[in-house]
């Protein structure tokens, strides 16, 4: 399914085939009242102050949901909650030291998937709460369950913030040079050298390559995946440099070998990338779903006249599927606030709380089409809203996956984006050569964490 922001056409047919059975909303409840939400009567913890640990509270979704909260699930229970605003790029470090620090400040924690494995021990375990507040687990995806629980038994957070890969392009430009929206990554290149041929002055696709919180790998994994091969082989060994992977990654890299990414694009981060199809100049980008706003609301004409969105292109003759980026929510073991951090869970990650924030359209500022619950990916007031964008996310999501769960992979990745790097930066780098030697240093780490004995 392929959706226009500008298309008045929704197409309910994926909507409704992506709806849960038995995803019941409660539209009309009384947002105001404790039971709504199962919080308890009578304010037991009215004077309670949280600090929730998070980056980036401007996000438009972490601030509508701040507002929300100091203004209903406040006055509702007398919790008051605190917001953290650490930068992204320093979040990781502060994350670490404030789990593992006994006297930390912090009650609740948000943490990027690959990041939780490091904090797992420090997390109390949610799988009573799930019962207990009668959480539907299953309303959420494959992809997110397994970041939840590290592909373990045990809950250790709940989805919260979370991105399937796009395709966001410009419809007019396709139209232009007569060509389909691409499936496959083959099919990207194919309508790449299209547009070069058309003579448009606009680069065909705006890829990330540089060194920037492993950005760089998030693409790389939807063709690794599809090509057939992983990152490791069922025994832990690495399994990204055999012929498949060195295929995959000759793929990868090729946008900006030929010409169709831009040669600054080796540095970009997703950001940067992105910043070249909102001001016009890229004609494709493949991201997360969170930034199809942005170029909704471009202020060049031509971009968000034409913003149309489609899943993240698949592997010619393999499969579709691309990495399920996941924040979960948690409470942190040594919180002094237990039982009051899980009301707030209980309001916060609701169903009613989570479609309440994806249509809060009144302030661009509160603006998000971030939701994680199945159920309201399937929403028709929520597609309504967001011109099917939602129905699109499900459909990434049927197939997506996340990334090794282990510890040990967080000392890897940097391994793997360096390799990358290297390899887009350099045209004339062996990619058999780079992928080999990133993957004795990652054999190395497992072997030292004690895998193969």
């Amino acid at each position: 399914m392929r959706v226009s922001y500008r298309s008045a056409v929704l197409l309910l047919a994926v909507v409704l085939m992506a709806i849960p059975m038995g995803a019941v909303f409660a539209q009309d409840a009384d947002i105001m009242d404790p039971a709504t939400f199962g919080l308890q009567e009578g304010k037991p913890y009215d004077g309670t102050h949280l600090d929730f640990l998070i980056c980036c509270n401007t996000a438009p979704q972490f601030a509508s949901g701040a507002v929300k909260g100091a203004e209903e699930f406040t006055a509702m229970t007398g919790i008051t909650v605190s917001w953290g605003n650490i930068p992204f790029g320093a979040y990781q470090e502060a994350l670490y030291l404030e789990a593992s620090n006994p006297n930390t400040e912090y009650d609740i924690v948000a943490y990027v998937d690959a990041w939780g494995t490091n904090i797992y021990d420090y997390l109390h375990p949610l799988n009573d709460f799930v019962d207990d507040a009668g959480f539907d687990w299953d309303d959420y995806g494959p992809a997110y369950q397994s970041a939840s629980t590290g592909n373990s038994d045990t809950i250790y957070g709940l989805p919260f913030r979370g991105h399937p890969l796009l395709l966001h392009y410009r419809a007019d430009v396709l139209e232009a040079v007569g060509v389909d929206v691409p499936t496959t990554w083959q099919e990207v290149s194919e309508v790449a050298q299209a547009i070069v041929d058309s003579g448009m002055d606009i680069t065909p696709i705006a890829m990330y390559y540089g060194l920037n919180v492993d950005q760089n790998l998030f693409n790389w994994y939807s063709h690794l995946w599809g090509a057939g091969t992983d990152i490791f082989d069922e025994n832990w060994e690495p399994a990204f440099n055999n012929e498949t992977g060195v295929a995959a990654t000759e793929q990868y890299v090729s946008y900006v070998r030929d010409g169709y990414s831009a040669e600054a694009s080796v540095a970009w981060n997703e950001q940067e990338a992105n910043e070249e199809l909102i001001q016009g100049r890229a004609a494709m980008f493949v991201g997360w779903w969170w930034m199809a706003t942005r170029m909704v609301y471009s202020d060049v004409p031509e971009v968000a006249d034409n913003a149309a969105f489609a899943p993240a292109p698949g592997w010619e003759g393999g499969v579709t599927t691309s990495y399920g980026y996941l924040w979960p929510v948690g409470i942190l073991a040594q919180s002094d606030d237990l039982e009051a951090s899980l009301e707030y869970l209980k309001w916060l990650l609701h169903p009613i709380t989570e479609r309440r924030i994806v249509l809060d359209a009144e302030d661009p500022a509160l603006d998000t089409n971030v939701a994680v619950r199945l159920s309201i990916l399937a929403d028709e007031e929520v597609n309504a809203a967001h011109n099917g964008l939602q129905g699109v996310a499900s459909e990434v999501l049927a197939t997506a996956r996340t990334i090794p769960l282990i510890p040990q992979y967080t000392e890897v990745i940097p391994f793997l984006a360096e390799a990358i790097n290297e390899i887009a930066v350099d045209p004339n780098a062996d990619i058999q050569s780079v992928l080999d030697l990133a993957a004795e240093d990652t054999r190395y780490t497992m072997d030292s964490a004690g895998y193969y004995e």
